[in-house]
């Protein structure tokens, strides 16, 4: 079966456009700053694809230079949505330099130096560098995104890499291309449509990306306290579990702080409950503030907080409630005139051999909790290891 290049062509930009649909929805609906990046890349390939297929019909600086440009934009705004993805800065003055440079180049290559076989091969050369570099951002954060969700758009760049690296040796091979001779070279125009329909599955690809954000935002939303930002008992549960196992196959210390606000009932009654929330909201802060970054803390419900303090012992973490309790917890709420003095009890518990698994760590926890509560507030009790 005979290939049509200008056939090709255009059924690839219209099958695409179908797709850019979809992502230009997406990021009007989103408005995600990826998002328009990914809709941007396959509405220059588009453009790209149906200027290169009409070219016979068009002055060259628009059938040759805006095309190349276009078909390579489509790499750039590709990558600039993986980095706003990723948090990853975007040097767009050397974006714009290596736009101004190509943009040389391909006058040079059309107008001095009319060669279509110089053209082919810098256009697959750069092809090959902007597809290296998206596969190398995309998996250096791979552990971010996951396996399953990072495979499709990493898996087309790199068959990208492929066929770029495939039509140079084509051409290569063939001893140059002229631009009558494409139309008629199947293995030219079988590198084409592959590539073209790489293009297609790098959409669905954008997708698959946006798609497990997505997932990653549900997540964080299900295991998030909404009123002070920190651990639900839900993530906090999970979390405590990891650092469970980690303790057991290291054998580091660790540690749980049991902390209670005293008399916060008093606080809602007397104050309302917006001040018992900022309330809350300030023995967060203060919690963060004291504790180390890799500390993990949670709200486990109404006025009780968890700390995870891993690779601690008994002594370290005793000290370190001591110093929590002794922290300033008074704060004047927004708009009011009155300061709010509160206080917190902390029971500490250290893992030993005889816990069974990190549920019996916090039930000694909050048996100290308890104990502390018991013999007057504000103060610290540490448990006693089960025999």
């Amino acid at each position: 079966m005979q290939l049509h290049l200008q056939t090709v062509l255009l059924f690839a930009a219209l099958t695409t456009a179908g797709v850019t649909v979809g992502i230009g929805l997406l990021a009007w609906r989103d408005r995600s700053a990826y998002l328009r990046d990914w809709a941007a890349a396959l509405v220059a390939v588009c453009l790209g694809l149906a200027l290169y297929g009409l070219r016979e019909g068009l002055a060259a600086w628009l059938g040759v230079i805006v095309a190349n440009l276009l078909l390579l934009s489509n790499q750039v705004f590709s990558w600039t949505g993986y980095a706003r993805l990723f948090g990853v800065r975007r040097p767009w003055p050397w974006i714009l330099a290596g736009y101004l440079a190509v943009a040389g180049v391909y006058v040079l290559l059309t107008y001095v130096w009319d060669s279509y076989t110089l053209r082919v091969l810098f256009f697959n050369a750069l092809l090959c560098l902007l597809s290296a570099a998206s596969a190398l951002l995309l998996w250096d954060h791979r552990r971010r995104v996951g396996a399953a969700v990072l495979a499709l758009p990493l898996g087309v760049h790199l068959l990208q890499v492929f066929l770029g690296l495939l039509r140079i040796g084509v051409t290569l091979h063939e001893g140059g291309v002229s631009q009558q001779s494409i139309y008629v070279s199947q293995g030219q125009i079988f590198v084409i449509m592959l590539n073209s329909l790489g293009v297609m599955a790098m959409a669905f690809g954008f997708m698959s990306l946006h798609a497990g954000r997505l997932l990653d935002v549900l997540e964080t939303q299900a295991a998030t306290d909404p009123l002070t930002g920190l651990l639900n008992r839900r993530g906090f549960d999970a979390a405590l579990q990891r650092e469970w196992r980690r303790h057991q196959r290291l054998g580091q210390g660790l540690a749980l702080l049991m902390v209670d606000i005293d008399h916060f009932k008093q606080i809602n009654d007397s104050q309302g409950h917006p001040i018992g929330d900022a309330a809350l909201c300030h023995l967060a802060a203060t919690l963060r503030q004291q504790l180390r970054p890799y500390d993990l803390i949670g709200r486990l419900g109404g006025e009780e907080f968890c700390v995870v303090l891993p690779g601690v012992s008994l002594e370290l973490a005793r000290q370190t409630a001591e110093r929590l309790r002794r922290a300033p917890l008074g704060f004047v709420p927004e708009g009011e005139a009155a300061p709010v003095q509160m206080t917190v009890s902390i029971g500490v518990a250290s893992g030993t051999p005889e816990d069974a698994g990190p549920e019996a760590l916090l039930a000694r926890a909050d048996r100290a909790l308890y104990q502390a509560k018991q013999q007057g507030r504000d103060r610290v009790v540490l448990s006693e290891p089960t025999a």
